[in-house]
């Protein structure tokens, strides 16, 4: 019996760690360990390591001495993990796709105004908006006086990194900012005058596309602001299913809440069971379920072969819930630094069985 290989699309960085075991967040025996249960394969591969001509792919494939680059067919089931920037490697998975080889995750970066855009037209989940607008000052300025607590957000990034805000009190507007790269330490706030963009925020809207959206008041555990991080996947039922959530907390210093931030991660009943105490906590957390579902079906229907998101949802101390935003590329390890190692497992488990369900139905589902 022929082997059935399930593919791994990495990046450089991940997939030159694969032989010395260092391959940062992504855990490469997650991956073993879940397509064993689902008898397959793993082949670990980069963009550029597929050979249309020859129609194989090299890659790595552990061996009873390690892993060993090895050659292969294209596997009719890849599930990407990495990010492209350049045209050329979007041509190439287009290509593929026609030829029959299923790659899901296809995107694994979303525009935060595309999805936005998507969402507002859904009306059960327009409601649960921040106000949002593309940033320029007059829009700034605009969200200031309506809301008083304003998030710039790059359309395209990722971690929180190049996020500022605005807050007015009586008399001053401040601005939170970072220069540095992703850590806590690079987070600095200045109190500028009323109305007053500071510099460095008209630099950064001017040379790239940011958002203006209204700062949800954000319920508090400890003092500290929280939203709630909830990973929604296929699996081998082929539908959308909650692999699991946390609450991530920020840090003093900022507004965001990215681990990579300094934020920190708890579990969800831990957390609602203390904060929100007049709230039932089995009730909130499927609430929460069943929005973060309804988001995925909405995105799932522009967005073709997405079979992944992680998801921020933000939660106010009466309950109400807000979609903050969702990317196609969760980094998964939360589950693990707040102790929830199963749910860890499960968030990659999850996308090798939508594997076996693809080798098995041959075909993408329509829900």
């Amino acid at each position: 019996m022929q082997p059935e290989y399930v593919g791994i699309l990495l990046n450089n960085s991940t997939y030159r760690g694969i032989p010395s075991g260092k391959t940062g967040t992504e855990s490469i025996e997650n991956y073993e360990d879940a397509a064993k249960s689902y008898g397959l394969i793993p082949c670990f591969f980069r963009i550029q390591d597929l050979s249309l001509d020859t129609c194989t792919a090299e890659g790595y494939i552990r061996t009873p001495s390690g892993y060993s680059l090895s050659k292969i067919s294209i596997p009719r089931v890849i599930h990407n993990r990495a990010i492209f920037r350049n045209k050329r490697a979007h041509e190439i998975i287009n290509l593929l796709i026609s030829e029959g080889i299923f790659i899901y995750n296809y995107s694994t970066r979303y525009g935060k105004d595309s999805i936005h855009n998507i969402l507002a037209k859904d009306p059960l989940i327009s409601p649960a908006l921040p106000q949002t607008l593309p940033a320029n000052p007059a829009s700034i300025r605009f969200m200031l006086e309506q809301h008083g607590d304003v998030i710039l957000k790059p359309c395209r990034g990722s971690v929180g990194l190049g996020m500022m805000r605005l807050r007015r009190d009586k008399f001053h507007d401040h601005f939170t900012y970072s220069r540095s790269s992703p850590s806590a330490k690079g987070w600095r706030t200045q109190r500028v005058a009323r109305g007053y963009l500071p510099l460095l925020l008209r630099k950064r809207i001017r040379s790239l596309p940011f958002l203006a959206q209204q700062r949800i008041q954000l319920a508090e555990y400890g003092g500290k602001p929280y939203d709630i991080r909830i990973t929604v996947q296929r699996g081998l039922s082929g539908t959308w299913e909650i692999s699991g959530m946390f609450v991530k907390t920020s840090s003093p210093r900022t507004f965001v809440s990215n681990i990579a931030q300094g934020g920190s991660a708890y579990p969800v009943h831990d957390v609602f069971s203390r904060s929100l105490p007049d709230i039932p906590t089995d009730l909130l957390i499927d609430r929460i379920a069943q929005f973060a579902l309804q988001i995925a079906h909405s995105l799932s229907k522009h967005m073709p072969y997405a079979a992944d998101f992680g998801m921020d949802i933000a939660v106010t101390s009466e309950g109400l819930l807000y979609f903050i935003e969702a990317n196609g590329r969760d980094q998964r390890y939360g589950f693990k630094e707040v102790g929830l190692e199963r749910v860890w497992k499960e968030t990659y488990c999850k996308p090798i069985g939508f594997a076996r369900y693809l080798l098995n139905s041959g075909s993408w589902p329509t829900y």
